[in-house]
């Protein structure tokens, strides 16, 4: 199997065809319905993450299907919120590369088909598919799905999908199935364009501010309450522990996508039920005292909403920022929203995916007046952002955020 995800080769043929011919082959599962697909530069992880835990509190068993994992694969699919067993993945993974021969799939390809194989083994009541890369030739979107969101648009991937808001836009809103349910919390540009392709394939579009949203949000230091608007025009009090500002959107999208499909469920909101996710705003407090922020955002608004939160729980602070980031990626615009609250950077090796030259990465923070320097590897950048007796921020990929994350639990 070839790993798009991590290889990154500079030619890929972009089709449905290779996930395709996987679903139809002789005794494939029947994909399970309902099914809903999650796509957008944005917050589809988060929108995954609530669309699993208020179907899974409401009484639904799910599987989940998300990417990428931090540690093992296993936690890709997730079962009743548990990731698969590594044996009861493995047949399934062997199955598919036997019938396939001489046409191995992608690494996406398998793991995509073996989510939907083992959803229909254990009979879930609910499948979550979250996208990859894109949307239209994406390989969730070869699977039959009931309701698909499009979360927000931002410039990323462009190589492959395009190099404006509008190119991307139409990339992912192709998620939208003919006759189908789309939700949205696109704006603008990318939201004109996501209704146009709803309009030419007579889908049913529900857009957030809209037709659904949230309302009268009042913080506090234990979280977020308010007012969460349904398509169905109620309105339900709502409660989120320890929320941070990116994950109301997420939360919104996913109570309207459930509300929608399965008028009859009673969303647990008042509290919200808290989705594990890992290296997302993630706080750990050190042996030191001091907090340690893990997140994997690398984009210009991923960034950005991760500036917002360090603000508003530690104003006045500036973190050590902690950084590595992939090859192919804006990263020196996505840097440029870090910089303004950073106290010092350490720029480190990427591991897991090819990744831009730290020294590189260095060279251009010293010409932007930044205070930086090299680590040799993940380790050594940790130690160095210990060494800071402040907050200490790790930023840039989630293969950064994940193996930090890994030498934390093992108290390295």
């Amino acid at each position: 199997m070839v790993d798009y995800e991590r290889l990154r080769p500079k030619e890929r043929e972009w089709d449905l065809s290779g996930v395709e011919r996987l679903l139809r082959r002789k005794g494939a599962a029947v994909p399970i319905r309902p099914a809903i697909q999650v796509a957008g530069s944005k917050g589809k992880g988060t929108t995954a993450a609530f669309l699993e835990v208020l179907g899974t509190a409401a009484g639904l068993r799910t599987g989940s299907y998300s990417s990428p994992h931090l540690i093992t694969l296993c936690e890709r699919i997730r079962i009743a919120g548990e990731p698969i067993r590594v044996e009861r993945l493995e047949p399934v993974l062997a199955g598919l590369l036997d019938f396939a021969g001489d046409q191995p799939p992608t690494f996406f390809e398998a793991m995509t088909v073996s989510a939907v194989e083992c959803f229909a083994q254990d009979q879930v009541d609910l499948a979550i598919y979250e996208v990859g890369l894109g949307g239209r030739f994406d390989a969730t979107t070869a699977i039959d799905v009931d309701a698909a969101i499009v979360t927000r648009i931002e410039l990323e991937h462009t190589d492959v999908l395009g190099d404006t808001i509008a190119a991307i836009a139409a990339e992912k809103a192709a998620v939208i199935r003919p006759g189908g349910i789309g939700l949205t919390a696109t704006t603008g540009e990318a939201l004109a364009v996501v209704r146009a392709h709803a309009q030419q394939v007579a889908a049913e579009l529900l857009v957030m501010d809209e037709d659904f949203g949230v309302h009268h949000v009042d913080w506090s230091s234990d979280g977020a309450r308010g007012l969460l608007s349904l398509p169905d025009g109620t309105r339900q009090q709502f409660f989120l522990p320890d929320a941070k500002a990116f994950e109301l959107p997420a939360l919104a999208l996913a109570a309207a996508s459930l509300s929608r499909l399965q008028p009859e469920l009673a969303l647990p909101l008042d509290p919200v039920p808290r989705p594990n996710l890992p290296c997302r705003f993630e706080v750990r407090t050190e042996r030191d005292g001091h907090v340690l922020i893990l997140d994997g955002a690398h984009t210009e608004d991923s960034l950005r909403a991760v500036v917002v939160e360090m603000q508003r729980r530690y104003p006045g602070k500036m973190p050590c920022v902690l950084t590595s980031l992939a090859a192919g990626k804006r990263w020196k615009e996505a840097l440029s929203e870090v910089l303004p609250i950073a106290d010092s950077v350490v720029v480190t090796e990427l591991t897991g995916t090819p990744g831009e030259d730290p020294a590189t990465i260095c060279a251009w923070l010293t010409e932007q007046g930044a205070r930086s320097e090299v680590a040799t590897d993940v380790a050594a950048g940790l130690r160095k952002l210990r060494e800071y007796a402040g907050p200490r921020l790790v930023v840039g990929s989630f293969y950064l955020a994940g193996a930090v994350r890994l030498l934390v639990d093992s108290d390295v």
